[in-house]
């Protein structure tokens, strides 16, 4: 299952899930990187390339909590790791970090994890310590979710509590719209448990932060763009955030003090809040770097680089937050379904000189799936501005020229009917 354990004397790092640029990133920092994967999660391809960087590679199925657990302990015994770390996606996180906790080699408590990946668990731990207060209930499987609904009042949010990335989330704005909440949730195959929250209206936020013996520096606050209800997909990311200071204080503070709360250690924290009509209130966060390509945004922004930054600290080199100097902006294509004929503008909107990155998901002859998640969004672009106005209408420029043909139907990339152009 290994290769023999490596006999330099770098400090081991094993870590679960780490994608490729962090294996990249722990080694220039003077780590050994050991990798466990499971196959499923990312294509051979991908994998291969991970297995060429890392140190070691190991495969696992994450779904069998006992294997993962049986796979890390002996890995980390026999390589003799000196820090079991996980980044990835948030279903095995707490089970990565029961393992390294009863191995020593934690760097965080369980305790904290658990409270950062169950939504549940979070929102009573906020309720106990009077901070950030917001109405909810569990709801343990889908056929308690209609009475939850009832008694936390219409419009009610209703979040599946162990799946990531959005998906399932759903505004349950009346009665009527248990039909359609059905249907949402028997395309993930889900049955529970739920979390039923009160409707939080208001402009809503990301605060990245990187946390080092329990000290909790914010690297931005990003400003997300959202996409219509009842499922609120995000359509994109404006960094740093056009916040008032007194604002970006109090939306910084909570963020700290939620994180103490926690027991939050080291490493990374994506933290979402709203700014409602009562002030900040906590959504929900991980411990991990933010998705969407924000840490891109921030290296864009001020020249930190958020991942290097983490193994950096953890070779106790840390890196100070840096002030943004401009403004980076991803955004996110959501076309309407049906089969693509044509795609005109594409390379013509890569060749300009503020487009950082541009990739578009489909091609002549596709079928353009719905966009229900952050999965399946058609493609992105970022671009970069020395403000926030000129970024917006940098962003624009692009948006108009990208267009997209679908049954015989031109629609460009901001969403507007376009007008059939030259196929590039």
């Amino acid at each position: 299952m290994t290769a023999p354990g490596p006999t330099d004397d770098r400090p081991r790092l094993l870590m679960v899930m780490p994608y490729r640029q962090f294996v990249r990133k722990a080694q220039a920092e003077g780590f050994w990187v050991g990798a466990i994967w499971d196959p499923r999660l990312e294509s051979p391809e991908y994998l291969a390339e991970v297995r060429a960087l890392a140190d070691l590679f190991v495969s696992v199925d994450f779904q069998d909590a006992e294997l993962l657990r049986r796979t890390l302990r002996e890995v980390a015994r026999e390589h003799r790791a000196t820090v079991i770390y996980h980044i990835g996606r948030e279903e095995t996180m707490v089970t990565a970090y029961e393992v390294a906790e009863e191995l020593r080699a934690e760097l965080n408590p369980a305790a904290a994890i658990r409270f950062l990946s169950d939504k549940h668990a979070m929102r009573e731990l906020l309720a106990r310590r009077g901070i950030s207060p917001v109405s909810f209930e569990a709801a343990p499987t889908r056929r308690e979710v209609p009475d939850a609904v009832e008694r936390i009042g219409h419009p009610a949010v209703v979040k599946p509590t162990a799946l990531a990335g959005s998906r399932g989330v759903f505004l349950w704005q009346e009665a009527q719209d248990q039909a359609a909440w059905t249907a949402l949730v028997d395309q993930y195959g889900y049955d529970g448990p739920f979390l039923v929250e009160e409707y939080l209206r208001g402009p809503e936020y990301s605060v990245e932060t990187l946390s080092r013996d329990g000290r909790h520096r914010v690297v931005g606050i990003t400003e997300k763009l959202l996409g219509p209800p009842p499922l609120f997909v995000e359509v994109g990311h404006v960094h740093p955030a056009p916040l008032p200071q007194d604002r970006r204080r109090a939306v910084e503070e909570l963020t700290t003090d939620f994180l103490t709360a926690c027991g939050y250690r080291f490493g990374p924290a994506h933290t979402e809040v709203i700014w409602t009509a009562r002030g900040p209130r906590i959504v929900e966060s991980q411990a991990r770097l933010g998705g969407d390509r924000i840490p891109r945004l921030v290296e864009l922004a001020t020249g930190l680089d958020v991942e290097q930054a983490i193994f950096a600290a953890l070779a106790d080199r840390p890196a100070e937050p840096a002030e943004p100097t401009a403004t980076a902006i991803v955004r996110f294509f959501t076309f309407p379904p049906g089969r693509v004929d044509e795609i005109h503008g594409l390379q013509r909107a890569a060749r300009l000189g503020h487009v950082d990155e541009l990739s578009l998901r489909l091609r002549p002859g596709d079928t353009v799936p719905e966009v229900r998640d952050s999965k399946s969004r058609h493609g992105h672009v970022i671009v970069l501005g020395a403000s926030p106005e000129e970024a917006r209408a940098r962003c624009a420029e692009v948006l108009a020229a990208i267009e997209v043909v679908i049954d015989d139907r031109p629609v460009r990339a901001d969403g507007r009917a376009g007008a059939l152009g030259t196929a590039v």
